[in-house]
């Protein structure tokens, strides 16, 4: 059965350590694609502030144009709301029938699951591809703690190289007029420069 990767995320805006752990999983797992989706509202993220949908959306169509096993969605931003990862991988399974569906997260995330919505339901649909962080080496016992063994059948941790890039820290550098090299992809760059985004403090 063919494979495809889901790596679903705020991408506020979408950087190298995105671009480059896709990569990685893709190539690990042996995978058809990976199909970036960018949320409309994230539920962990319901009470903080973040660049427009359509922006999120355009600068992540930038950023993976280059990769022709790279493919965005809008699936979430057509149905606005707040992006449960539960109903847009139900959807999933109806476009992509024939594929083995693997969601891309990282190690820090899989502490977490238990307080994903529905996500036994989701194990249903998925396996989890949690891309290595330093100090996580143990969160399969973790989650099997919370969730029980089938956190072991459903989550695979996965040895991938370690990028230090955060949208955090890229926002603050456009806010202070620093270099981005490096951090997003050039066209990313110039879509922030032209459209002035991330300019107001946080």
């Amino acid at each position: 059965m063919k494979k495809l990767g889901i790596l679903g995320g705020t991408f506020d805006p979408i950087h190298t350590g995105h671009i480059n752990s896709a990569q990685a999983v893709y190539e690990q797992l042996g995978l058809e694609k990976v199909l970036f989706i960018p949320a409309y509202i994230p539920p962990h993220k319901m009470d903080q502030e973040f660049a427009h949908a359509a922006d999120r959306y355009n600068m992540t169509v930038l950023a993976t144009e280059p990769y022709t096993y790279f493919d965005v969605s809008d699936i979430e931003l057509k149905r606005s709301g707040v992006s449960y990862t539960i109903d847009t991988m139900l959807e999933m399974k109806k476009l992509y029938p024939d594929y083995e569906l693997y969601f891309i997260i990282g190690a820090d995330s899989v502490p977490l699951l238990h307080t994903w919505d529905r996500i036994y339901d989701l194990f249903d649909l998925v396996t989890f591809a949690a891309a290595y962080r330093p100090g996580y080496s143990n969160v399969i016992e973790t989650a099997c703690e919370q969730l029980g063994n089938i956190a072991r059948e459903k989550i695979i941790l996965l040895d991938t190289p370690e990028y230090a890039v955060s949208s955090t820290e890229i926002r603050k550098c456009v806010r202070e007029g620093a270099s981005l090299e490096g951090l997003v992809p050039q066209a990313v760059e110039e879509y922030i420069r032209k459209n002035q985004l991330y300019l107001a403090a946080e």
